[in-house]
């Protein structure tokens, strides 16, 4: 399983992190379809691969920010 959690860029943000979504077949890849529409974003996106004893063995961080025109 691989969980997809979006939190705000900054310290001590933890309690504000929230999971946006999960996969749960790897069969095809591990993806998330993410609306955002009409958000401006400034965000942490946390991506967490859980083992079959459900312990976390893997994740990677990226920011992720709204593109002004």
């Amino acid at each position: 399983m691989v969980l997809f959690w979006t939190s705000p860029t900054g310290t001590e943000v933890g309690k504000e992190r929230e999971l946006v979504g999960y996969d749960v077949d790897g069969e095809d890849g591990w993806s998330l379809e993410w609306n955002i529409e009409g958000q401006m974003l400034h965000n942490h996106l946390d991506i967490q691969a859980l083992g079959i004893d459900g312990v976390s063995y893997a994740r990677v961080s990226f920011n992720v920010h709204t593109l002004y025109e």
